[in-house]
């Protein structure tokens, strides 16, 4: 219980620091987004995690790494959803300079959610269950960030179907790209292996699954 509360507190503390700067910076961002109804949804998601995180903090008992993780992507998500994420002027500079045929931003966001987040979801998971098979789990938790990648999908669909608009285009945000969603899938399983591959060659070695 000692070993716990040494390696916990500091997490927590910094949690609340990345807290505080991450209100700060998402109530600068919500002023005059390029789109409100975009904004408004591209926020729902986001903000249900924060509050599950917030909410249930002093349970998951996470890492600083995870608590920073967690931070960028939030960061990274509030930008997209500022912007909406085909009008990201980052995305355009990195389309210039590489002459690519689309602005990427939301490329990288969907790899920064497996990359990202699935540390947070592993850390949790390894106070909860026990299990010698560590490449087992890897392998499943890889397969449930391409599940959430794909359901992820599917909500926007819903949406284009619902509005119908201009609005459920921008939400898509395909930018011609037909293969968009498989390509957005696979960067979230990619992101999610990437990080546990690099947790099992250098991470510490323990009876959890973590």
């Amino acid at each position: 219980m000692t070993i716990q509360t040494k390696i916990s507190n500091p997490a927590n503390k910094l949690a609340k620091i990345l807290l505080a700067i991450f209100i700060i910076f998402w109530l600068l961002l919500s002023i005059n987004p390029v789109n409100s109804t975009l904004w408004i949804i591209e926020n729902i998601l986001l903000l249900m995690g924060l509050a599950f995180v917030i909410k249930s903090s002093g349970k998951l008992n996470l890492s600083s790494t995870s608590y920073i993780f967690i931070f960028i992507f939030s960061i990274l998500q509030t930008i997209g959803a500022h912007y909406t994420y085909a009008l990201v002027p980052w995305g355009f500079e990195v389309q210039n300079y590489f002459d690519l045929g689309r602005n990427h931003y939301d490329r990288l966001v969907h790899f920064a959610f497996g990359l990202l987040l699935v540390l947070p979801i592993l850390e949790y998971l390894s106070t909860q269950i026990t299990s010698k098979n560590r490449a087992l789990f890897s392998l499943i938790l890889v397969l449930v960030f391409f599940g959430l990648g794909g359901l992820y999908e599917v909500i926007e669909w819903i949406y284009a179907i619902i509005d119908g608009g201009t609005n459920a285009d921008s939400f898509l945000g395909e930018q011609g790209d037909r293969w968009d969603s498989q390509q957005d899938i696979a960067l979230a399983g990619l992101g999610a292996f990437i990080t546990l591959s690099l947790r099992a060659m250098f991470g510490k070695k323990s009876t959890h699954i973590g």
